[in-house]
């Protein structure tokens, strides 16, 4: 799999919808926001798939990430995350292909599985697809990016099919994983992962060791995968702004975790028994103690801090955090030109 093994930094457009504001003003705001990180030396653009939820307001990681590669010329664009078990997963490969064709081999396919919730009722085929169907239907994307691709099992039957376009010069797949078993899968894949917020430094370094033991007891190299990390990212010298940022946003993130619509019952990543204002407390204080947030300085350290600890090299920066279009464009900006060019600095020499 031909993927860059340079730490690269990417802005993570999560399309975030924060009171008052409409869809359209949300989107307008991610395609501005794409351009800004583009034309400020961010390398990647990273698109998010979200449903039946306010919050995030994009359904189509893959038609955003082909209108982005359309509107850009430099950077990569990826998905974090394609929901693969409710698509079909040769379908999803032959997109793939298709935009990696296009843009010239500047698409990365990220998928995962997300939450069991009412996406897998309505688009999907049933909650099956959650519980069992992400390992099957990521080794038929694999397949269908190859070449040829067949099936006959439970969930997914089919005859002998030659996808098109057809392979691209090779397409770098990497595999959301927040779980134990999302650890193992990707590595008896050989694939990289792709880690949430919800992670410290500690925790991925973890879940990379845990993937590189998995990996070389299924034949695959141990190391040298390219595991990316979520990180909240805010530039200002206003100690009182960088909290308020960090509230507003973990105020419409706890309120949208508790509007997902569950078909199981499974751990949350915010108690929903635990009053929302304490939640948006503790959401928006271990984001200002660990990521990215606050001053040039303290996003150098830690950005760099995070780096190093975890063994990731892809950064996806949540450069949308203060939910105002031209704060957002100017944290890009300020991103950009005060802050990435010291974290590379000191990244190479190291």
């Amino acid at each position: 799999m031909n993927i860059d093994q340079d730490v690269r930094f990417g802005a993570f457009v999560f399309t975030s919808r924060y009171e008052g504001q409409s869809a359209g003003e949300v989107l307008a705001r991610g395609v501005a926001t794409a351009l800004a990180a583009e034309a400020a030396g961010f390398d990647d653009i990273w698109v998010t798939e979200h449903h039946f939820v306010p919050f995030g307001v994009n359904p189509s990681a893959l038609t955003f990430a082909g209108y982005l590669l359309g509107c850009t010329s430099r950077v990569r664009v990826g998905t974090a995350v394609v929901v693969l078990p409710l698509h079909a997963p040769v379908h999803v490969a032959e997109q793939a292909a298709l935009l990696d064709h296009l843009s010239g081999g500047r698409f990365d396919l990220g998928v995962g599985r997300a939450q069991p919730v009412v996406d897998y009722e309505v688009i999907g085929r049933g909650v099956e697809y959650w519980r069992t169907g992400l390992p099957e239907a990521l080794d038929l994307t694999l397949a269908a990016l190859s070449g040829s691709v067949r099936a006959d099992s439970e969930l997914y039957r089919f005859r002998e099919v030659t996808p098109q376009p057809g392979p691209a010069a090779g397409t770098p797949v990497y595999l959301a994983a927040n779980s134990a078993a999302s650890v193992r899968l990707a590595a008896t894949r050989g694939l990289p992962m792709l880690l949430f917020f919800d992670k410290d430094a500690d925790a991925k370094a973890e879940m990379i060791a845990e993937h590189a033991h998995a990996a070389e007891a299924a034949g695959h190299p141990g190391t040298g995968y390219p595991h990316g990390m979520a990180v909240f990212t805010h530039v200002t010298d206003d100690a009182d702004e960088a909290r308020s940022v960090m509230r507003r946003s973990a105020t419409e993130f706890v309120r949208a975790s508790r509007q997902y619509q569950l078909l199981l019952d499974v751990p949350q990543r915010v108690d929903p028994g635990m009053p929302e204002s304490l939640a948006v407390d503790r959401v928006a204080e271990a984001a200002l103690a660990n990521h990215p947030v606050g001053s040039v300085h303290s996003c150098v350290e830690r950005l760099v801090e995070q780096v190093c600890r975890s063994g990731c090299r892809r950064v996806l920066c949540q450069v949308e955090v203060s939910g105002d279009h031209d704060s957002v464009l100017a944290n890009v900006r300020r991103l950009g030109q005060e802050v990435l060019p010291e974290v590379r600095r000191r990244l190479a020499a190291r």
